[in-house]
């Protein structure tokens, strides 16, 4: 495999890591809120599932994320972020596409609208407004941050990433918490599967959430919840189902 860097056009240098694959598609990853291109390891399981299958694959760390360079997490940034490295990967060649996003990174996936995807796998998908606990989440220094400031530095608990801290503002709290689901999902053009289950969290709220959502995606779009969840099973059933997905959208799209 190897360490790619892709320049977004506002300048931040982004930190990937791509392998090619035989079968002319490749598999871009968008993980979660302040994570990394590992995603905990979960995406390195699942980009092995889709290598397996002929697909190649880049694992992206987001703008003030993991390895890339230094930004304030916004759902706008990780968009820009997302068609850069979509242009890349055409820039190599692979324009048949699939997007892999996970958590908050779904976000930026479902409003990327990417020339060259052919469909996305979603799971634990943000599809409509949600209220969240931010005392539980964040110290009461750094809200007071966010209060006094706008910004607050978010220290990196991630293992491989190697980053001291990452910046959020209070527009990042705004992008996952006021969410329009038709503008969200009006405009989305590509078939979409949307799981739930698999890492353990399931929150019936979500899964009320993204049953509303599905009339709203493209015809051929689908909803699934994962028994049992959680660990590595939960990882095996996830990666045996985007696997099939993803060899039918694109045997679809021929």
């Amino acid at each position: 495999m190897a360490e790619v860097e892709i320049t977004t056009p506002r300048g931040v240098p982004l930190a990937g890591t791509f392998e090619p694959g035989d079968a002319g598609s490749a598999v871009l990853f968008a993980h979660g809120f302040l994570a990394d291109r590992h995603s905990s390891m979960r995406f390195d399981i699942l980009a092995s599932a889709y290598r397996t299958a002929g697909h190649g694959t880049l694992q992206l760390d987001f703008s003030g994320c993991g390895a890339s360079g230094d930004d304030v997490v916004t759902v706008a940034g990780e968009i820009e972020d997302l068609r850069s490295a979509s242009a890349w990967l055409s820039e190599q060649g692979f324009t048949r596409q699939v997007v892999h996003a996970h958590d908050f990174g779904t976000l930026a996936a479902l409003q990327a609208h990417l020339r060259d995807v052919t469909t996305m796998v979603l799971t634990g998908p943000i599809t409509g407004p949600m209220s969240y606990p931010w005392e539980e989440i964040f110290s009461a220094e750094q809200l007071d941050d966010l209060d006094d400031h706008g910004y607050a530095r978010i220290p990196d608990d991630n293992e491989t990433s190697g980053r001291e801290y990452s910046i959020i503002s209070r527009q990042t709290l705004a992008d996952y918490s006021l969410i329009d689901p038709a503008e969200l999902l009006g405009h989305v053009e590509v078939p979409v599967l949307l799981v739930h289950g698999d890492d353990g969290a399931t929150v019936p709220e979500m899964i009320e959430l993204s049953r509303e959502a599905l009339p709203l995606l493209p015809a051929g779009s689908r909803l699934e919840v994962l028994d049992p969840p959680g660990g590595r099973d939960g990882l095996d059933a996830l990666a045996d189902l985007a696997v099939g997905w993803v060899a039918d959208q694109l045997r679809t799209a021929v």
